[in-house]
């Protein structure tokens, strides 16, 4: 269905029936903001997922499928979700009336194929600071979030910001390489310096920051925001987190230093992100 150097394919709906056998319970992986999630098997042998939008409510999140899909199209890095095919099809049905008159309707389907990541999402992996992921994996992760952010934020000829970091939205290949995904939220910033009032819930609550929550002002800092949350759980544990967020801020910048960061600041972005994450997330910080 696909090759690594060609770009997303239009496919059919069809096909995508098929290769998930039906969309059936058994191939279902998760459920995301608007639709499921399937597990399909290609004619070659590839694992691939099928991005399901929900029949019944085509309608409202036509939108966000189109958005997704548009942003989608333009991204092409290693440390992003690589979009294989995608499928938007009007199916005609037969529909009975209460007064048993029989109609045609129109049936929307949309759904997008994406690359399969075996190890899932982060957050399957997020354990207490006592055992979990070591410690070169959970830098590595922190990398490449890093420079997948930095690839929508810096390196597009229009600035993407991709408005729901977490770690659900961060799957893991079978290297445990770091891949951002779910860009149904996502939005251009012709100016990435740009910062504009959101007319929309958007994000996750507690990878919020803020100026969003307190004012609705969105810009390329929500994602930093949202990253240094993650960046947070990734290093304390879920556990280790929550005494984090309600320390004082001397302890929590106490914290920070006993952590291993020396290696992730070689780089000038890493660094930046690094300083100015812990900064935003926690008043007074300086790493």
């Amino acid at each position: 269905m696909h090759s690594r150097s060609m770009e997303p394919e239009d496919v059919t709906f069809q096909l995508l029936e098929e290769i998930t056998d039906g969309f059936s319970k058994e191939r279902k992986l998760g459920e995301g903001a608007f639709g499921v999630v399937y597990r399909g098997l290609t004619k070659n042998g590839e694992d691939v997922a099928v991005k399901k939008l929900r029949d019944n409510a085509f309608a409202l999140d036509h939108m966000q499928f189109q958005n997704e899909l548009d942003n989608l199209m333009k991204l092409n890095h290693q440390n992003i979700v690589r979009l294989y095919g995608y499928c938007y099809q009007i199916e005609q049905t037969s529909m009975e009336l209460p007064d048993g008159v029989k109609i045609l309707a129109e049936q929307p389907h949309g759904a997008l194929c994406f690359e399969f990541l075996h190890n899932g999402s982060l957050q399957n992996h997020l354990s207490d600071e006592f055992s979990g992921l070591d410690w070169n994996t959970r830098y590595k992760i922190i990398k490449g979030t890093c420079e997948g952010l930095k690839h929508i934020h810096e390196e597009l000829a229009e600035p993407l910001c991709h408005l729901d970091i977490k770690p659900d939205n961060i799957l893991l290949d079978n290297n445990m390489e770091p891949k951002l995904a779910d860009f149904g939220l996502s939005k251009i910033f012709c100016d990435k310096e740009l910062t504009w009032t959101a007319q929309s819930s958007l994000g996750t609550i507690g990878y919020q920051p803020p100026e969003y929550i307190e004012r609705r002002e969105i810009s390329t800092k929500f994602d930093i925001f949202s990253l240094g949350v993650v960046m947070i759980r990734i290093v304390s544990g879920p556990n280790g987190y929550e005494k984090c967020a309600y320390m004082p801020s001397k302890d929590f910048i106490d914290q920070v230093r006993k952590w291993p960061f020396s290696s992730i600041t070689s780089n000038n972005f890493q660094s930046n992100t690094v300083t100015f994450t812990f900064e935003w997330w926690h008043p007074s910080l300086i790493v």
